[in-house]
């Protein structure tokens, strides 16, 4: 599978350790005298060799772990020492009747197992916890798995069963240094506290739920490929954060290979993510080109290297922008019949910021037309958008832009009368309505890549736009 390392990172160590099988306490001998031991340091401050001995074993005062999250960062230098931090590590302890073990801190030392094999280890830094009756609660800031060479490939044969299981059981075997505050004995540091616990992992599974959201751009080039921008929407069905940096995904159709599939910076969280994929259709292929010709006919599954399935719909077409793109339009018009238009821009791209950087391409009309106001004002043409608007909007935010148009000085015998019934339209409701028919050229996420997108009304399925107007709205009928 294309992510390899990376994807079983994306399980990897702890997606879900929350599953951890409970664990029923047997009192025996070493139990306690364990109990027998942090009765004496809380009463007395005495830690002898006997007690440190007795919490060094893998099954004493800590009996089970569970890692309700984690975030793991594979797009570090050294491949095999990917990061990792939770804000959310529990382990059950064995019961003492009549105590809360004070512990405020600890620090952990892990080595995690598959199939009887040591992969890593991985140490935290010292990190605030907590203890309510038999439970302790604490997280750790980033920390790096360093796998050790001998294993590598039993890591990759694991990240791999991670990747494609949805459920993977896995060993966390070590220590825990604990920092307790003993009030009148001051803070005492107890170190070697041993553990060693089957954990069932949540994989990736394949990552089976893969949805075609909406498409930025289809792109016929030159070169003969068709260049595809889309946002899909990836389930991430483990509880693990992970960062995998670029990911490739073999993309084919009914089994045969049609091109490639590229995320960038790519980040799943548990859940549903809305990312941007770039896919290149190599119409070189007789494959790429039956899935392009049957696209004409009816939606197609494209199938990608994860063993996922994505639907294509037909001719390309996406199902909705996740926002309209644009808002809270206004026109104003001087005696020179300057116009100067001012609305509110948006991100339609599911989270996802861009850059405007020409409104109106070389050899392209991009305008807005009247419509549902009087039949001869309807498709009349009221502004043409020039090439001089650039702008930003994140991927959540709003930016408030106004910038010139173009409206016609030297009006024909038609168009008076289209403009005129606009102009009494303005006046009665303080507003006209239009139709956008606008390809701007933007730039997605940084990317770089200029694309032309389509925000037209009719192609996106938009109401009417209003365009607040005033009274200088009638200078439009001015014949210069």
């Amino acid at each position: 599978m294309k992510f390899s390392l990376k994807a079983a990172a994306l399980s990897a160590l702890v997606a879900s350790t929350v599953l951890a099988a409970p664990v029923i306490e047997k009192r025996d001998a070493n139990s306690d005298r364990i109990a027998a031991c942090f009765v004496g340091l809380i009463f007395t401050g005495a830690w002898p060799g006997s007690c440190k001995a007795a919490v060094a074993v893998d099954l004493g005062l800590i009996r089970s772990i569970a890692i309700n999250q984690m975030t793991m960062d594979f797009t570090t230098a050294n491949p095999w020492a990917p990061t990792m931090a939770s804000n959310s590590v529990v382990a059950t302890m064995l019961s003492i009747p009549g105590i809360t073990l004070p512990i405020d801190s600890v620090r952990q030392h892990v080595i995690v197992i598959d199939n009887g094999v040591q992969l890593g280890a991985f140490d935290t830094p010292w990190s605030a916890a907590s203890v309510k009756g038999g439970t302790m609660t604490t997280a750790f800031t980033t920390s790096a798995l360093n796998v050790f060479p001998e294993a590598k490939a039993a890591f990759s044969n694991f990240v791999g069963s991670l990747s494609t299981q949805a459920s993977h059981p896995v060993t966390l075997k070590g220590s825990v240094d604990a920092k307790l505050n003993l009030g009148i004995f001051g803070h005492l540091t107890i170190p070697g506290i041993g553990f060693n616990a089957v954990v069932p992992f949540k994989g990736l599974d394949n990552l089976k739920n893969i949805k075609y959201i909406y498409a930025i751009e289809v792109n016929p080039s030159i070169d003969g490929n068709i260049y595809l921008a889309a946002i899909i929407s990836i389930n991430n069905p483990s509880q693990l954060t992970v960062n995998l940096g670029d990911v490739s995904f073999d993309a084919s159709h009914n089994g045969a290979h049609i091109g490639v599939s590229t995320v960038k910076n790519l980040k799943l969280v548990p859940g549903d993510n809305q990312v941007i994929s770039y896919t290149t259709l190599d119409m070189s292929l007789t494959a790429a080109q039956q899935f392009s010709d049957s696209l004409a006919g009816a939606s197609q599954v494209m199938s990608l290297s994860v063993k996922s399935g994505v639907t294509i719909p037909q001719f390309f077409q996406g199902s909705s922008m996740s926002q309209i793109p644009y808002k809270n339009w206004s026109i104003k018009v001087s005696p020179t019949k300057v116009a100067t238009v001012t609305a509110t821009f948006q991100s339609p791209y599911y989270g996802y910021p861009y850059q405007l950087v020409n409104a109106n391409m070389d050899g392209y009309q991009n305008k807005v037309q009247g419509t549902g106001m009087s039949g001869v004002s309807t498709d009349m043409a009221l502004w043409f958008f020039k090439n001089d608007v650039n702008f930003s909007v994140s991927g959540t935010g709003t930016v408030t832009v106004s910038f010139e148009v173009d409206i016609p000085k030297k009006l024909q015998p038609l168009q008076v009368t289209a403009f005129t019934d606009m102009v009494n339209y303005g006046k009665a409701n303080g507003k006209v309505l239009v139709n956008f028919d606008w390809a701007p050229v933007i730039i997605v996420n940084g990317d770089g890549v200029e694309r032309i997108v389509d925000w037209t009304s009719i192609g996106n399925g938009f109401e009417p736009i209003p365009i607040a107007v005033g009274d200088d709205f009638a200078n439009i009928l001015l014949q210069l």
